[in-house]
Protein backbone atom coordinates (compact mmCIF):
# COMPACT_ATOMS: atom_id res chain seq x y z
CA UNK A 1 0.00 0.00 0.00
CA UNK A 2 1.16 3.86 -0.68
CA UNK A 3 1.39 4.97 2.78
CA UNK A 4 3.25 1.83 3.93
CA UNK A 5 5.69 2.34 1.15
CA UNK A 6 6.16 5.68 2.11
CA UNK A 7 7.26 5.01 6.06
CA UNK A 8 9.53 2.89 5.09
CA UNK A 9 10.91 5.02 2.22
CA UNK A 10 10.64 8.52 4.30
CA UNK A 11 12.99 11.35 2.52
CA UNK A 12 14.32 9.23 -0.42
CA UNK A 13 11.46 9.36 -2.94
CA UNK A 14 8.94 11.93 -4.47
CA UNK A 15 5.24 10.66 -5.18
CA UNK A 16 3.56 11.55 -8.30
CA UNK A 17 -0.26 10.05 -8.99
CA UNK A 18 -0.77 9.03 -12.40
CA UNK A 19 -4.60 9.08 -13.19
CA UNK A 20 -6.33 7.63 -16.47
CA UNK A 21 -5.89 9.55 -19.58
CA UNK A 22 -8.50 12.79 -19.97
CA UNK A 23 -9.96 13.53 -22.92
CA UNK A 24 -7.80 16.61 -23.80
CA UNK A 25 -4.66 14.26 -23.57
CA UNK A 26 -6.19 12.13 -26.04
CA UNK A 27 -7.44 15.04 -28.29
CA UNK A 28 -3.87 16.50 -28.42
CA UNK A 29 -2.40 12.89 -29.62
CA UNK A 30 -5.57 12.10 -31.94
CA UNK A 31 -8.11 15.01 -32.58
CA UNK A 32 -11.19 16.61 -31.22
CA UNK A 33 -13.45 15.05 -34.04
CA UNK A 34 -11.85 11.88 -33.27
CA UNK A 35 -12.78 12.06 -29.35
CA UNK A 36 -15.91 13.51 -30.23
CA UNK A 37 -17.03 9.88 -32.45
CA UNK A 38 -15.26 8.03 -29.73
CA UNK A 39 -16.89 9.55 -26.52
CA UNK A 40 -19.79 7.13 -25.54
CA UNK A 41 -16.82 4.25 -26.25
CA UNK A 42 -14.53 6.56 -23.36
CA UNK A 43 -17.87 6.88 -21.25
CA UNK A 44 -18.53 3.40 -21.51
CA UNK A 45 -15.10 1.68 -21.32
CA UNK A 46 -13.14 4.37 -19.39
CA UNK A 47 -9.28 6.01 -20.21
CA UNK A 48 -6.93 2.91 -18.70
CA UNK A 49 -4.15 2.98 -21.12
CA UNK A 50 -4.25 -0.57 -22.28
CA UNK A 51 -8.31 0.33 -23.00
CA UNK A 52 -7.08 2.80 -25.37
CA UNK A 53 -4.08 1.18 -26.67
CA UNK A 54 -6.07 -2.40 -27.34
CA UNK A 55 -10.01 -1.42 -27.91
CA UNK A 56 -10.90 -4.85 -28.73
CA UNK A 57 -9.48 -5.79 -25.69
CA UNK A 58 -11.76 -3.81 -23.65
CA UNK A 59 -13.64 -5.83 -21.53
CA UNK A 60 -11.07 -8.38 -20.78
CA UNK A 61 -8.52 -5.94 -19.45
CA UNK A 62 -11.12 -4.01 -17.30
CA UNK A 63 -12.34 -7.17 -15.76
CA UNK A 64 -9.13 -8.12 -15.21
CA UNK A 65 -8.15 -5.11 -13.68
CA UNK A 66 -11.07 -5.28 -11.28
CA UNK A 67 -11.07 -8.70 -10.43
CA UNK A 68 -7.22 -9.73 -9.98
CA UNK A 69 -5.33 -6.13 -9.12
CA UNK A 70 -8.16 -3.87 -7.71
CA UNK A 71 -9.26 -5.90 -4.57
CA UNK A 72 -5.92 -7.69 -4.62
CA UNK A 73 -4.35 -4.77 -3.48
CA UNK A 74 -7.61 -3.98 -1.14
CA UNK A 75 -7.48 -7.65 0.37
CA UNK A 76 -3.50 -6.91 1.04
CA UNK A 77 -4.36 -3.82 3.48
CA UNK A 78 -3.65 -4.98 7.28
CA UNK A 79 -6.41 -3.39 8.62
CA UNK A 80 -9.57 -5.04 6.45
CA UNK A 81 -10.62 -7.16 8.27
CA UNK A 82 -14.48 -8.22 5.78
CA UNK A 83 -13.00 -8.78 2.77
CA UNK A 84 -16.04 -9.73 0.97
CA UNK A 85 -17.92 -6.74 2.87
CA UNK A 86 -15.78 -4.35 0.82
CA UNK A 87 -17.01 -5.74 -2.34
CA UNK A 88 -20.11 -5.43 -1.81
CA UNK A 89 -19.44 -1.90 -0.77
CA UNK A 90 -17.91 -1.22 -3.80
CA UNK A 91 -20.75 -2.61 -6.19
CA UNK A 92 -23.33 -0.57 -3.97
CA UNK A 93 -20.99 2.50 -4.51
CA UNK A 94 -21.14 1.45 -7.64
CA UNK A 95 -25.06 1.02 -8.38
CA UNK A 96 -25.35 4.60 -7.16
CA UNK A 97 -23.13 6.58 -9.08
CA UNK A 98 -24.30 10.44 -8.88
CA UNK A 99 -26.19 10.33 -5.99
CA UNK A 100 -25.67 11.45 -2.17
CA UNK A 101 -24.33 8.42 -0.67
CA UNK A 102 -25.63 8.10 3.65
CA UNK A 103 -23.23 6.12 5.56
CA UNK A 104 -26.20 5.06 7.77
CA UNK A 105 -28.11 3.41 4.86
CA UNK A 106 -24.57 1.84 3.58
CA UNK A 107 -23.85 0.88 6.90
CA UNK A 108 -27.63 -0.97 7.38
CA UNK A 109 -27.12 -2.37 3.67
CA UNK A 110 -23.96 -3.72 4.65
CA UNK A 111 -24.20 -5.29 8.25
CA UNK A 112 -21.10 -3.04 9.43
CA UNK A 113 -20.89 0.12 12.05
CA UNK A 114 -21.00 3.38 10.41
CA UNK A 115 -17.61 3.86 11.39
CA UNK A 116 -16.30 0.86 9.30
CA UNK A 117 -18.41 2.47 6.16
CA UNK A 118 -16.12 5.40 6.60
CA UNK A 119 -13.08 3.77 7.36
CA UNK A 120 -13.37 1.79 4.08
CA UNK A 121 -14.63 4.21 2.10
CA UNK A 122 -11.16 5.94 2.92
CA UNK A 123 -9.57 2.97 1.99
CA UNK A 124 -11.09 3.22 -1.76
CA UNK A 125 -9.62 6.54 -1.71
CA UNK A 126 -6.23 5.76 -0.96
CA UNK A 127 -6.23 3.13 -3.42
CA UNK A 128 -7.19 5.62 -6.24
CA UNK A 129 -10.76 3.45 -6.72
CA UNK A 130 -12.70 6.29 -5.86
CA UNK A 131 -13.33 9.88 -4.86
CA UNK A 132 -15.49 11.96 -2.71
CA UNK A 133 -17.31 15.17 -4.19
CA UNK A 134 -18.62 17.35 -1.69
CA UNK A 135 -21.30 19.53 -2.00
CA UNK A 136 -21.49 23.15 -2.00
CA UNK A 137 -23.86 26.18 0.19
CA UNK A 138 -23.60 29.51 0.63
CA UNK A 139 -23.76 28.63 4.20
CA UNK A 140 -20.86 26.22 5.15
CA UNK A 141 -22.38 24.57 7.72
CA UNK A 142 -24.80 23.12 5.42
CA UNK A 143 -21.88 21.49 3.13
CA UNK A 144 -21.21 19.66 6.21
CA UNK A 145 -24.43 18.47 6.66
CA UNK A 146 -25.03 17.49 3.27
CA UNK A 147 -24.51 14.34 1.70
CA UNK A 148 -21.45 13.73 -0.37
CA UNK A 149 -21.65 12.39 -3.85
CA UNK A 150 -18.66 9.04 -4.59
CA UNK A 151 -17.48 8.68 -8.26
CA UNK A 152 -15.11 6.44 -9.28
CA UNK A 153 -11.55 7.42 -11.28
CA UNK A 154 -12.32 5.57 -14.13
CA UNK A 155 -15.88 4.83 -15.77
CA UNK A 156 -14.44 1.59 -16.85
CA UNK A 157 -13.57 0.33 -13.98
CA UNK A 158 -16.90 1.01 -12.19
CA UNK A 159 -18.87 -1.00 -15.18
CA UNK A 160 -16.42 -3.87 -14.88
CA UNK A 161 -17.41 -4.18 -11.17
CA UNK A 162 -21.14 -4.12 -12.08
CA UNK A 163 -20.64 -5.99 -15.50
CA UNK A 164 -22.59 -3.85 -17.39
CA UNK A 165 -20.98 -2.47 -20.65
CA UNK A 166 -24.59 -1.90 -22.53
CA UNK A 167 -24.14 1.07 -25.02
CA UNK A 168 -25.77 4.65 -23.71
CA UNK A 169 -29.36 3.74 -25.13
CA UNK A 170 -29.67 0.68 -23.08
CA UNK A 171 -28.54 1.91 -20.12
CA UNK A 172 -30.78 3.09 -17.46
CA UNK A 173 -27.59 4.69 -15.85
CA UNK A 174 -27.22 6.84 -19.12
CA UNK A 175 -27.63 9.99 -16.88
CA UNK A 176 -24.92 9.57 -15.12
CA UNK A 177 -22.58 8.57 -17.48
CA UNK A 178 -22.98 11.01 -20.42
CA UNK A 179 -22.87 14.77 -20.76
CA UNK A 180 -26.26 15.72 -21.80
CA UNK A 181 -28.38 18.58 -21.17
CA UNK A 182 -31.75 19.71 -21.39
CA UNK A 183 -33.29 23.18 -21.47
CA UNK A 184 -35.28 22.59 -18.26
CA UNK A 185 -32.70 21.18 -16.00
CA UNK A 186 -30.09 23.56 -16.93
CA UNK A 187 -32.41 26.35 -16.16
CA UNK A 188 -33.36 24.62 -12.74
CA UNK A 189 -29.30 23.95 -11.57
CA UNK A 190 -28.65 27.73 -13.19
CA UNK A 191 -31.34 29.70 -10.98
CA UNK A 192 -29.70 27.72 -7.89
CA UNK A 193 -26.32 28.04 -8.74
CA UNK A 194 -27.15 32.15 -9.26
CA UNK A 195 -29.74 32.06 -5.78
CA UNK A 196 -26.39 30.37 -3.60
CA UNK A 197 -23.83 32.73 -5.03
CA UNK A 198 -24.66 35.98 -5.85
CA UNK A 199 -22.16 38.25 -7.95
CA UNK A 200 -21.01 35.26 -8.96
CA UNK A 201 -19.18 34.53 -12.99
CA UNK A 202 -20.62 31.42 -14.83
CA UNK A 203 -21.06 29.25 -17.82
CA UNK A 204 -22.93 26.22 -18.49
CA UNK A 205 -21.14 23.01 -19.80
CA UNK A 206 -23.07 22.13 -23.19
CA UNK A 207 -21.99 19.27 -25.48
CA UNK A 208 -21.46 22.49 -28.31
CA UNK A 209 -18.65 24.14 -25.34
CA UNK A 210 -17.58 20.77 -23.66
CA UNK A 211 -13.98 20.89 -25.37
CA UNK A 212 -13.40 24.55 -24.04
CA UNK A 213 -13.30 23.01 -20.47
CA UNK A 214 -10.88 20.06 -20.86
CA UNK A 215 -8.28 21.89 -22.39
Amino acid sequence: MANEINESATGRLIEYNLYPFSLAELAADTSEREEKRLLENRLIYGLYPEVITEPGDAKRTLTSLTNNYLYKDLFSYKGLKKPDVIQKLVRALALQLGSEVSYNELSNLLGIDKETVENYICLLEKCFVVFRLDSFSRNLRNEIKKGKKIYFYDNGIRNAVISNFAPLELRTDAGALEFKWNAKAKSKQLKVFMESYLNSVYEIITPENFWSFVR
